[in-house]
This record gives structure tokens, sequence and C-alpha cells, in this order.
């Protein structure tokens, strides 16, 4: 299922896409490129454990990543700090949504996919609405409402790996 969809994930051909698989180091921003892109499904189906679907549905994934520019602005913000040395994990972190999260990686044959859990997704969505709020407290209590000059206010200085 993994290789059949990467023969189609937009912008890059299914080899570039195959090569970024191959490295854990790559997934997550290959993960963030497809986000990046509204290609929500091919994020899902190519750079997500086949256990995702027990975790959440397609449908669910898709409304999560397309009904909040927080969302997408949370992922986009991610970088990548470490990666395990086995290709079992890899850290990611945010210093302007203040998160620091370590994801697990699954290996299939020789291409590497993000294993988010429940927790991965609840952490997500709970980092996003404490980033809205951050910002309707800066906005004296405006929701989308934002003066044309506005900056968004980051949650905090530095990511959660810095101590």
């Amino acid at each position: 299922m993994i290789l059949a969809g990467l023969a189609s994930a937009g912008g890059q051909s299914a080899a570039d896409l195959r090569e970024e698989l191959r490295d854990p180091a790559r997934v997550f921003p290959a993960f963030q490129h497809l986000v990046a892109a509204g290609l929500y499904s091919k994020a899902y189906n190519n750079c997500l454990s086949d256990r995702t679907p027990a975790v959440v549905g397609l449908e669910e994934f898709q409304i999560a990543m397309s009904a909040l520019e927080a969302a997408r602005r949370l992922v986009a913000s991610f970088r990548v700090h470490a990666v395990d040395p086995a290709g079992t994990s890899v850290r990611i972190c945010s210093p302007e949504f203040g998160a620091s999260r370590t994801l697990g990686l699954r290996k299939f044959r020789t291409i590497y996919t993000l294993d988010m859990t429940r927790d991965d997704f609840e952490f997500f969505r709970d980092r996003t609405l404490s980033w809205f709020r951050t910002q309707v407290r800066r906005a004296d209590g405006w929701h989308f409402a934002y003066p044309p000059d506005w900056t968004y206010a980051p949650v905090a200085r530095h990511c959660g790996c810095v101590k």
C-alpha cells in the first residue's frame, strides 16, 4: 500500500519520495512537505505507519489538517532535532508552539514511516489550541479578526529541548 501510494506524491517523483522515506531523519520533512501542499491523504498513506488507521481515520486526519490554519502551521513549524541511531524514533521541536515531542518510527522493508499514537495526535491538538488561545489573548479577545500588520505571538522562545 505504501509503495503504491508513492507513485503520485504531488510535486515530487515517487523515486524522490521513496528516497526521502529511506532516511529516518527525512521522514518528518517529507510529511511536512505533503501537508503544506495540501496532499493530506498522500501524507496519511505514505508517511504514517500501517498502525495509524487503528488510531485515527483518514477522514478525521484530513478534517484536522484542513479545518484550521493553526494545525498546518504547527506541522510546518516543527524541526527535526534528533533521530535515534537505531531509527526507532525522531524528536521534533517547535519554539513558536513551545512544543517538543518524540515520535516513533516504523520500518517497512527499506522505508520508514511515522508511527503516531492517539497521544501524539492529542498532543498536536492541545498544542494547536494553546497557540490559538495565546493569539486571542494577545489580540485582546478578538477571534480571527487581527489587524493587517498582525504578527503571530510565539508560545515560547525555545523548544522543549532547551533547558
